[in-house]
């Protein structure tokens, strides 16, 4: 299995983007009940990230370390988390355990496999005196909810076939916001480009889409991520017959950076949202 597959430019520039992605191994080893991959070494600043997979039945102990935040993106099987409570994990879904939680419980039942992605991201001294002041509202114990059940949001980048979600939404993870972007082909998102984040994409169930920055394309199919080129102007499609259902990460380089999250409209406030231009994610 290739580890990392640079999509290099159709051109020969020698400035042109490289756009890394990495497959995830979806398949527990043989006799084995528990495996773990690290995904794009090093691309996003202070942030490892593992693919975990148990095979049930099993039950695994994940420890938390101090001065990170921890998230966890469940994206096949199922199983059941205990933190602060019980919680049936689904695919796609999402965990992120906050305050005094310092371990989780997963639990895997016989004849399952559990995959999901592990996030540690280092927490700056900034970052932990803005958690201080977040919303009330936005501090939790434990994040939990399902993709499906995040609230819809719309952007003039986005066609009106686009279902786009917000998964987490600013300011319950310093510097942090994650989404999904659902639609049939063919259907595009627009060209657009943003220097003040680091972004990933994940390729959710069925994703056969092509992504582009700019004179570097590469294909994004399920189970697959993606680091887009930072500040590169970016763009993808899907065609007929095809599905677009990826995830989103933005991890910006300051807070400040997060006001490009206000071109997020709620899905009731604009109905004629599709331009296709040079305009944020």
């Amino acid at each position: 299995m290739v580890m990392g597959i640079m999509a290099m430019s159709c051109s020969s520039g020698a400035n042109s983007p490289e756009i890394v992605v990495q497959d995830l191994k979806m398949e527990v080893p043989s006799g084995k009940q528990v495996f773990s991959e690290e995904l794009l070494p090093g691309e996003i600043a202070d942030t490892k990230i593992e693919h975990l997979a148990y095979a049930g039945p099993t039950e695994q102990t994940i420890e938390l370390t101090a001065g990170n935040v921890t998230m966890f993106l469940f994206v096949s099987g199922n199983g059941t988390l205990h933190a602060d409570s019980a919680y049936q994990l689904v695919p796609e879904s999402i965990a992120i355990p906050m305050n005094n939680i310092n371990q989780m419980k997963i639990k895997v039942p016989e004849g399952e496999q559990l995959h999901f992605l592990q996030f540690t991201k280092k927490l700056s001294s900034q970052d932990i005196e803005d958690m201080k002041h977040f919303p009330e509202e936005n501090k939790y114990d434990l994040y939990f909810t399902r993709f499906e059940d995040c609230e819809p949001y719309t952007e003039k980048i986005k066609s009106p076939n686009t279902v786009s979600r917000t998964v987490l939404p600013a300011d319950i993870v310093p510097r942090v916001s994650l989404g999904t972007v659902e639609a049939p082909g063919p259907d595009a998102v627009g060209a657009h480009s943003h220097p003040m984040l680091d972004q990933l994409f994940l390729g959710l169930t069925n994703n056969d889409i092509t992504v582009y920055a700019d004179s570097a394309s590469t294909n994004l199919g399920q189970y697959s991520l993606l680091h887009i080129p930072i500040g590169s102007s970016h763009w993808v499609t899907v065609g007929e017959n095809k599905k677009m259902y990826y995830m989103w990460m933005d991890f910006f380089i300051t807070k400040e950076g997060q006001e490009w999250l206000k071109t997020h409209k709620p899905a009731s406030d604009n109905d004629d949202n599709y331009k296709q231009d040079d305009e944020s994610e």
